[in-house]
């Protein structure tokens, strides 16, 4: 492994849209060197190759021999195998999620990377959000969380649906969140281009009763990337693309249970209405940075691969929200063959101790 003074050497699989954003990334990072490109297709690699000064390979397995670590952005079926080959070949690797279309696929990938000593980074980009992180000291004990993200249809990852291919960021976060093993899971959907859903809708319940609701679609015209979060003593907001937090402080008679609208008179009510807020609910927007996500989980990478240390989104925690993942897409298939919809065994994936 390259010491402090020598460049870290990472090589990107993939030329397309992230492939890209990932390689011009690289080149910005302090000490880290970009050791090539390598994708099927001959103009996009070469067009990147020569806008990053950097060689190209038709096959990947030239670029193993010279990097130190590798960025896998192609397409979601292809990352198991990808990947697999990458540990094998001992070098350490970031893989644009989802880590793998199963639980069966990603569990070999986590045991392979843990027993070689090797970095194996996810990259569930929202976890490096600002208004994501700004977010995280404030929750404490959530006991209900709201999603939605949504948006056009992109005419990429047409491989996935978009379970795999977008609710997958915030079953992420919810497993971030709520470390309780699911214990019920309902979905509904639809597919219109092709087997795999293109809208869908979930409930997840916890076994520490704890609620998240999500909603995705990519066929939709309206794009939208937002969390709510209930606590116990607060209500948190998140707007990924605006990058935006607020928080809702509960006031203390909410929390204690002493009041009750329904006890009070109309010129009782007129006097709550003129201090309803801050004293009932306080409304703060958070100071949020303006970090770029992307830079910031690849320096992430380079730091763990250098220091041994683990990323903040580890092979596990791509491998459990995969399992997640999972479990919504098995209750879809469920919900197609007209059963009725009720409660799932759920199978997730546990670390080793």
């Amino acid at each position: 492994m390259p010491d402090s003074h020598t460049p870290l050497r990472i090589g990107v699989i993939g030329a397309g849209r992230l492939g890209t954003f990932h390689a011009r990334k690289i080149k910005r990072l302090p000490n880290v060197a970009l050791a090539g490109i390598a994708d099927p297709v001959e103009a996009r690699r070469l067009a990147l190759a020569a806008e990053c000064d950097c060689p190209a390979w038709e096959d990947y397995r030239p670029l193993l021999a010279v990097c130190d670590a590798v960025v896998v952005a192609t397409p979601a079926s292809t990352h198991a195998g990808i990947v697999e080959e990458c540990l094998v070949k001992g070098r350490h690797v970031f893989v644009e999620k989802p880590l793998a279309l199963s639980v069966t696929e990603g569990e070999p990938l986590v045991h392979l990377a843990r027993q070689s000593g090797l970095v194996l980074q996810v990259g569930h980009i929202e976890r490096f959000n600002p208004a994501f992180q700004a977010a995280v000291p404030h929750m404490h004990d959530p006991w209900l969380v709201e999603t939605v993200r949504q948006g056009p249809f992109s005419f990429r990852s047409t491989d996935i649906g978009c379970v795999l291919d977008l609710m997958i960021h915030d079953l992420d976060l919810i497993r971030a969140m709520i470390a309780a093993p699911l214990s019920e899971v309902h979905a509904t959907g639809i597919a219109l281009l092709g087997p795999h859903e293109d809208t869908a809708q979930a409930e997840l319940r916890f076994a520490n009763g704890a609620t998240a609701l999500l909603k995705t679609s990519r066929i939709d015209k309206q794009p939208a990337r937002w969390m709510r979060v209930w606590t116990r003593d607060a209500i948190i907001d998140i707007d990924f693309a605006a990058r935006k937090t607020t928080v809702c402080h509960l006031g203390r008679k909410l929390l204690e249970g002493k009041l009750d609208i329904t006890r009070l008179s109309g010129t009782e009510l007129e006097e709550l209405r003129q201090a309803f807020e801050p004293q009932y609910f306080d409304h703060r927007e958070l100071t949020v940075s303006n970090q770029d996500p992307l830079e910031e989980e690849l320096r992430d990478f380079a730091e763990a691969v250098r220091t041994g240390r683990p990323p903040l989104v580890t092979g596990e925690s791509g491998l459990e929200a995969v399992a997640l993942a999972e479990a919504v897409i098995q209750s879809l298939e469920l919900h197609r063959m007209g059963e009725p919809l009720r409660p799932r065994a759920v199978r997730e994936w546990r670390r080793a101790a």
